[in-house]
């Protein structure tokens, strides 16, 4: 029976579905220390990312080159994960569009590596 259910979705959304899976997993080890489980971050000492204002004003490419590089700022510093690959940010944005993101769509592993080729600021 299970099987049957299964065959009726497409591969897009057995693929979305794959990277949301795999994204909350990155995402708990990976992030979650600092940003908390429920995206709600630590006062000023790490951001929320569950906050409508930052899916604003961030685009995926600048989140990409920020998960994978990090960034030094007035207000901060987010260390970068150099050992994450373009496959894995991808799942990371793709479950953080599903959690609080206002498009829940896949961020593809091209868009990754795009974005990966054009990081300005390498940490």
């Amino acid at each position: 029976m299970a099987i049957g259910l299964a065959s009726c979705e497409s591969k897009e959304e057995i693929l979305y579905k794959q990277y949301v899976v795999e994204g909350r997993v990155l995402y708990q080890t990976h992030c979650a220390n600092c940003h908390q489980e429920n995206g709600s971050g630590l006062k000023d000492l790490y951001p929320a990312i569950s906050q409508a204002s930052l899916w604003k004003r961030m685009k995926s490419d600048e989140l990409t080159c920020l998960i994978k590089w990090g960034r030094k700022g007035t207000k901060g510093y987010m260390p970068g994960n150099t050992k994450l690959q373009a496959l894995d940010i991808a799942e990371i944005q793709t479950f953080l569009r599903e959690q609080w993101g206002p498009q829940k769509t896949i961020y593809s592993l091209d868009s990754a590596r795009f974005a990966l080729k054009t990081c300005e600021t390498k940490l």
